[in-house]
């Protein structure tokens, strides 16, 4: 009985010193063995470490799957990046222009907006005639037009001058000559007034009929000049002269006595795209233009330039229209022109110098 105990003390005492089973070994890390006097010692107090951050799982995520997709390149994208080819491009001219908006249009260009309008020499354009009806149709939003007043009358000043003869004796000249004084200037907004898109149209041949837009544009892309130019001019449809005599009969009804004029200064009035070849960028460089005009090379490359775009110019046409008449539009701003005028009586010769200011 004493034996059969103290076999199986042993038996359980052996057992705890037993490596681990079979089922233990599946496990992803396998357990350090451990000797006996660590067993008996109590484990120092390590301090814990904190967990992995989310950028490490994925960067080590990202490292496995690309691994896996290394394999899967084709032989010709790495090909276009090692020859460094401009793949924006290839992408763009393959692109359906009329599925694109107008943003993600714009931001795959080469373009610039002024005062002026746009202006293009992207490479996509110049190849490729969709895109570059694309751009005109874009670029045909509404002008800004100003009406710029201005009011003024005439005054003689006399003038004098000191001459010395060949004796030495010192003589004194009066000279009068006339000068304009300007009254009262300020400028009235028609921008609101135009519609906002215009009509394009093209310009007529010799036996009456208009060009096909298309056409031009074909043309345009398939020569290979580096001078090539095309311009869509913008004009608003008004009736100038009409609104001229408008606004200063209105002005002379408030009692102003002098002389007025009126302007009409157009901002965003152009859509232009020229060629993108290496040549014709560096001929529009500003230093090209100062060369040419220190040297006088101006004279023989500026008719070249008129020349090589004039087979397109005038060819294309954008026309806006004004929803308002003259007489409308200055009835609308009678009381902000009413408010503006303003002026003094004219100074006369060997007068004092105080005036009666007088306003409206």
């Amino acid at each position: 009985m004493r034996t059969a105990e103290k076999q199986t003390a042993q038996t359980s005492s052996s057992s705890s010193h037993t490596p681990p089973t079979q089922s233990a070994q599946i496990q992803p890390t396998e357990p350090q063995p451990q000797d006996s006097a660590s067993e008996e010692m109590p484990e120092p107090s390590a301090p814990q470490l904190p967990p992995p951050s989310y950028d490490d799982v994925v960067q080590s995520t990202h490292s496995e799957y690309d691994g896996s997709q290394a394999d899967v390149m084709t032989t010709a994208g790495m090909q276009g990046q090692r020859s460094g080819e401009v793949q924006p491009l290839i992408e763009r001219q393959t692109e359906d222009v009329s599925r694109l908006s107008s943003r993600d249009f714009f931001s795959m260009l080469e373009y610039r907006r002024t005062n002026k309008g746009y202006s293009s020499c992207d490479a996509w354009l110049n190849t490729d005639a969709q895109a570059l009806r694309r751009f005109i149709e874009e670029g045909n939003d509404k002008p800004r037009v100003t009406i710029e007043v201005k009011g003024y009358h005439t005054e003689d000043r006399v003038v004098e001058s000191h001459r010395t003869d060949a004796d030495g004796r010192q003589h004194v000249e009066h000279h009068t000559h006339r000068e304009n004084i300007t009254d009262f200037k300020f400028s009235l907004e028609l921008t609101p007034f135009i519609h906002d898109r215009g009509t394009l149209y093209t310009a007529r041949r010799a036996d009456g009929e208009a060009y096909d837009i298309d056409g031009v544009l074909a043309d345009y892309v398939a020569a290979q000049g580096f001078l090539k130019e095309i311009r869509v001019q913008k004009r608003v449809i008004w009736d100038y002269e009409l609104v001229r005599r408008e606004v200063c009969a209105f002005i002379k009804r408030t009692g102003y006595p002098h002389s007025v004029s009126v302007g009409f200064p157009m901002e965003n009035d152009r859509v232009t795209v020229r060629s993108h070849l290496t040549a014709g960028r560096l001929w529009r460089h500003p230093v090209t233009k100062f060369l040419c005009f220190v040297t006088c090379a101006c004279l023989v490359g500026w008719p070249l330039q008129y020349f090589a775009a004039r087979r397109w110019r005038d060819k294309v046409m954008s026309d806006f229209v004004v929803l308002a008449s003259p007489k409308d539009f200055v009835d609308r701003n009678s009381t902000f022109i009413r408010n503006q005028v303003c002026w003094s009586a004219p100074r006369l010769t060997q007068m004092l110098p105080s005036t009666t200011d007088m306003c409206i």
